[in-house]
């Protein structure tokens, strides 16, 4: 069997011709990409770890497929390949073009962003803040950028370019003025702008008591690497985003330890 798989390598390459070897390297350089690509859908949809157990075990089973010469099983198998892309493709759509956001046109800010001592201030600023808001249940999105650029946002918002200090953020958020509804954006230690509007997630197994706050957080902590501290209306609840997750309900020190971690210091 392994003398046949073999033989297949040579006939494919023509003997292991030079074009032969460069076709057969982009070949398996586009299949890994392809591989990697559906794993990747899977994972913005889920996070059950049976669904890459089933992926492993097909991709296993074609394979051997493909070595025993299963003619029949093998036709089956191309065609269902070819309609299965077709369909992965329409079902997870929006995954798709945050993949090619996420990787090719996604631009970079240079880090670290903050000197140690304006971290520190920074942090002391978020967390009196976000205490202040939560114990009085006004609702607030206030997001920190980090690596990825967040300008294509920013833009479309109320531009304030202004120091950021706990007085200004609580006003930013007062119930009833222009800049309650929306997300904050800090860029180093000023406030970019307000009432920003950020994406809101797709995926269905979050929990219903999950506002459009959380979801707009969630969704574009799936997009960049930008952290979002959430304040519920509701409940007063702080929560945070970070990679397509979220951890709700957190204390201020688990949020002094989330921001300690996540902004880069010079």
């Amino acid at each position: 069997m392994f003398e046949e798989f073999i033989g297949k390598i040579a006939d494919y390459t023509n003997n292991y011709s030079a074009w032969g070897i460069v076709k057969l390297a982009v070949d398996a350089v586009l299949s890994l990409f392809i591989l990697f690509f559906i794993v990747r859908l899977f994972k913005a949809k889920t996070h059950n770890k049976w669904l890459y157990v089933i992926m492993v075990g097909i991709i296993i089973a074609v394979v051997a497929i493909y070595i025993l010469q299963m003619s029949m099983l093998l036709t089956i198998v191309k065609f269902l390949a070819f309609w299965s892309l077709g369909v992965l493709l329409i079902i997870y759509s929006t995954e798709v073009r945050r993949f090619f956001e996420n990787n090719f046109h996604n631009a970079r800010i240079s880090t670290p962003q903050v000197t140690e001592a304006e971290k520190k201030e920074l942090i002391n600023v978020l967390t009196r803040t976000a205490s202040w808001l939560s114990k009085r249940k006004v609702g607030a999105l206030i997001t920190i950028e980090r690596e990825d650029s967040l300008t294509s946002i920013i833009e479309k918002a109320i531009q304030i370019n202004g120091v950021i200090t706990e007085e200004l953020l609580t006003t930013i958020f007062t119930v009833g003025t222009a800049t309650h509804d929306g997300a904050v954006i800090i860029r180093n230690n000023k406030i970019m702008c307000a009432a920003a509007y950020l994406p809101s997630t797709d995926k269905y197994d979050l929990p219903k008591s999950l506002g459009s706050r959380h979801r707009a957080a969630i969704g574009l902590s799936e997009r960049y690497d930008a952290l979002t501290i959430v304040v519920s209306e509701e409940t007063g609840n702080i929560s945070i985003t970070i990679d397509g997750s979220i951890s709700q309900g957190i204390s201020i020190e688990k949020l002094t330890d989330a921001l300690e971690r996540y902004i880069s210091v010079k």
